[in-house]
């Protein structure tokens, strides 16, 4: 048993005074945070706390308990304080998650000037697609597009995207507008970061009615990219994911016979709603915020 963490556990539990309330704060499950209290009963051989399905109150021997485990932080916080340098007590961890197409660009360049602005931070940074539990991954932001179907967290409104459809220089441009549809239905090629009930929507209202089973797909961003740049197919982006494509003529964007105005997509930075953030934490969601503010 690591007693130090549930000693952790046990005297938040008793402060937020619920489970969910302890748990939301150290970023754990109820299940677990119920799970160390019960270790710590069976342990050592008193009831901590009574419980039932509204309500938690602590008994008299969980007090004591309570005020021994306070003694035992602080004490164990004064053993280590002549061996923690500054430098050590000043820097902090934040956990970020981002998906594959913000992981370029001025996204990137936004987390390199926060680096810069404040060294003491250090960021570490999951790529992925999935929207993968922040509270299980221990991730104290999130970085993405869509709306917020978490009730956990709260979001905060960074930019919209727009949706285009652009091909390599290998597709003639100079297309009459059925020759081109006829086009878009042969090599149109789909990425995993797309809604596929809208997008099959709107192809059908464009004239498109081939099944997406029958279009070829790709489940990595940049491979879709590239596989889009070596002239596989057409390809549908976030217009600030190929701006730099764009502007150096490897592609470019197909605006008949239909503007490609298959949606917006706004993207988010989500974070815990119930923790209150640390100072490293406010840091960064005000340095972001103001970021993509100006």
């Amino acid at each position: 048993m690591d007693k130090l963490t549930y000693f952790k556990s046990y005297i938040e539990i008793v402060e937020k005074g619920s489970l969910k309330h302890a748990a939301d704060f150290l970023n754990l499950t109820p299940s677990a945070v119920s799970k160390h209290l019960s270790t710590l009963e069976q342990y050592y051989g008193i009831d901590l706390a009574i419980r039932d399905a509204k309500s938690l109150r602590i008994t008299g021997e969980g007090r004591v308990f309570y005020n021994k485990c306070k003694d035992v932080l602080a004490s164990l916080a004064l053993a280590e304080a002549p061996f923690i340098s500054s430098s050590q007590q000043a820097t902090s961890v934040l956990r970020i998650t981002l998906s594959q197409v913000l992981s370029q660009g001025r996204f990137m360049q936004m987390l390199s000037d926060f680096s810069c602005a404040h060294p003491h931070i250090k960021l570490d940074i999951v790529t992925t697609n999935k929207n993968i539990d922040l509270v299980q991954h221990d991730i104290d932001f999130a970085f993405r597009g869509g709306k917020l179907a978490d009730s956990r967290m709260r979001s905060m409104k960074l930019f919209q995207a727009n949706t285009v459809l652009c091909a390599a220089n290998n597709i003639p441009r100079e297309l009459t507008p059925q020759k081109m549809l006829h086009t878009i239905t042969d090599k149109l090629i789909i990425p995993s970061y797309i809604n596929l009930s809208t997008l099959r929507q709107y192809l059908k209202k464009i004239g498109i009615n081939k099944p997406l089973s029958q279009f070829t797909a790709f489940d990595d961003a940049f491979g879709y990219k590239n596989a889009v740049l070596s002239g596989m197919g057409i390809g549908i982006f976030l217009d600030f994911f190929i701006q730099p494509e764009l502007e150096k003529n490897n592609v470019w964007q197909i605006l008949e016979p239909h503007s490609f105005a298959y949606k917006t997509m706004d993207f988010f930075m989500i974070y815990h709603k119930n923790i209150k953030l640390a100072q490293s934490h406010e840091v960064f969601k005000n340095f972001v915020a103001a970021y993509f503010n100006s």
